[in-house]
């Protein structure tokens, strides 16, 4: 009985979820602004990720993608080239304004989401696992005009989804997207 009580506890804090202390539901989602409850390969993706959004350093993010062991989704196209994608789709050509967004998207709470596969993916900012914005609370909107401005939330919200950028970090660290779209 105790060889069994022993596994059971080791089981329990081999999940991610529970190891971290986040208790995310089944095919659900929990909110946190909490950066010690990110997995350590979580936090150092995103702490890489935010320093080279930061600097402005599309070489930096260049390194970043060239390690991933999958591809990193920019584009539900899937570009060839997700550098010259994000430098293309940024008002300044240069990507600086995309890297702008990524360093405030990373910035914001995030959603520790139940993937139903029995692993966990982190997005940023928290409303992208949203199921339904147009029913945000005032603390919602506050994020989502920080992020967006009134106009912004403002067309997410009648959308019910958000469509704008945002970012997904695996359990393991591997840096899944930085998409905007559906």
């Amino acid at each position: 009985m105790r060889l069994f009580a022993t596994i059971a506890t080791l089981l329990l804090l081999a999940s991610p979820a529970f190891a971290e202390g986040l208790d995310i539901p089944d095919g659900g989602y929990v909110v946190s602004d909490d950066l010690g409850q990110l997995p350590k390969a979580v936090r150092v993706k995103r702490d890489a990720l935010l320093a080279a959004a930061r600097a402005g350093d599309m070489e930096a993010i260049k390194a970043i993608i060239d390690k991933e062991p999958m591809p990193v989704t920019v584009s539900f196209g899937g570009p060839d080239d997700p550098i010259a994608y994000l430098k293309e789709s940024s008002a300044d050509g240069q990507g600086l304004e995309l890297l702008a967004v990524l360093a405030d998207l990373l910035e914001a709470p995030y959603a520790a989401t139940d993937n139903g596969d029995g692993t966990v993916s982190y997005a940023w900012p928290y409303l992208a696992a949203s199921e339904d914005l147009s029913k945000m609370s005032p603390a919602d909107k506050v994020v989502a005009m920080q992020l967006l401005g009134f106009e912004g939330m403002k067309n997410e919200q009648e959308l019910g989804a958000w469509y704008s950028w945002r970012t997904f970090i695996g359990e393991k660290g591997d840096w899944q997207a930085f998409v905007a779209g559906d």
